[in-house]
């Protein structure tokens, strides 16, 4: 069933740290017109619950946590939600986790240190891509952003 125009989109964010979820949360206040957090979660398996739970629009979540990591959960979340689009953060930035982010079907993926900066442009871009609130999903079957994704210069 389509989301009526003016409903808002979901968000579960997932962190391991609480004060990282907080600043998370405080950032999404800059999208509160078209989006809002459902739920938060701790670690991987906690997520993986809530998500089958609540089936948001956007998956907000660290890399490296207990349990599932966030590389994991992106994948199930792809491979169970597709309509669902995913961010992944870390404060590792090299290579290497860039690349397990976009194996993993991510959208986007961002670098913690600079969170302040990025989070709510990554957003934004998800939902215009799908079509602001009440958007239809992944418009071009999904994937990764090749801006999002691609490494630093």
């Amino acid at each position: 069933m389509a989301r009526p125009p003016s409903a808002l989109l979901t968000i579960v964010v997932v962190d391991d740290q609480f004060d990282f979820r907080l600043i998370v949360r405080a950032l999404l206040r800059g999208v509160a017109d078209l989006a809002t957090i459902v739920g938060e979660a701790a670690d991987g398996d906690e997520a993986l619950a809530l998500v089958r739970r609540t089936r948001p629009d956007i998956l907000i979540s660290d890399v490296i946590m207990p349990g599932l990591n966030g590389v994991e959960l992106a994948r199930r979340v792809r491979a169970e939600l597709p309509q669902t689009r995913t961010i992944l953060m870390s404060s590792h930035v090299d290579d290497a986790y860039r690349l397990m982010a976009s194996d993993s079907g991510a959208d986007v993926f961002i670098n913690k240190h600079v969170i302040t900066s990025s989070l709510l442009p990554a957003v934004r871009d998800l939902i215009s891509r799908s079509g602001g609130a009440g958007g239809s999903g992944r418009p071009n079957g999904g994937g990764t952003s090749s801006s999002s994704m691609a490494p630093p210069k």
